[in-house]
């Protein structure tokens, strides 16, 4: 191939590769993951209070999973891992009044600031 239509292949896949993303549909499910640090001194109190948390969003309106899990080798970190119908039932979920005032008990544990992580699955 000469120098000159070295770009004609690339140019050829650019739109595939570099193209718009993909619309979001709101009926798409939600996936959330949150890194959860507590301060050692009170891992077991904040576990306690993430279980609640966990048992609250597996309860609610939308909510497919909904689990806390607890790292093996460092005990004081936790992930949540959240699977929701679709984004709005993890938002109606997450401004729920019984949720807020949960997240701030938990937040007075929290050696670090929740890591939230949300999206979609890309197939």
């Amino acid at each position: 191939m000469s120098k000159k239509r070295w770009w004609l292949p690339l140019s050829a896949i650019a739109p595939l590769v570099f193209g718009a993303p993909t619309p979001v549909h709101a009926d798409q499910q939600q996936y959330v993951v949150v890194y959860v640090e507590f301060l050692p001194a009170v891992q077991k109190f904040g576990a306690q209070l993430l279980q609640r948390l966990a048992d609250i969003g597996g309860a609610s309106p939308g909510a497919i999973s909904f689990t806390a899990n607890q790292q093996i080798d460092r005990p004081n970190f936790y992930v949540l891992v959240e699977v929701w119908k679709n984004a709005a039932a993890y938002q109606t979920f997450k401004n729920a009044p019984t949720t807020q005032a949960l997240i701030q008990k938990i937040q007075h544990f929290l050696e670090a600031p929740f890591d939230e992580r949300d999206g979609t699955l890309i197939e």
